[in-house]
């Protein structure tokens, strides 16, 4: 009986490590590479309006 409620313990972190990875894998990776892009948008757009221009 101990040991049942042993394994069961153990168990239930690699679910948790589970659903962390798949919750960083399909949710937040994607947020954060999306973020990223809109700021190197950003940075190009700014730099065209102020110092560079439009590309020729």
């Amino acid at each position: 009986m101990a040991l049942e409620k042993q394994l069961k313990q153990e168990q239930q972190p690699i679910k948790h490590e589970w659903l962390t990875a798949i919750i960083m894998a399909f949710v937040a990776l994607p947020i954060i590479a999306l973020l990223f892009l809109c700021a190197y948008g950003f940075i190009v757009w700014f730099g065209q309006m102020w110092f560079w221009g439009p590309p020729s």
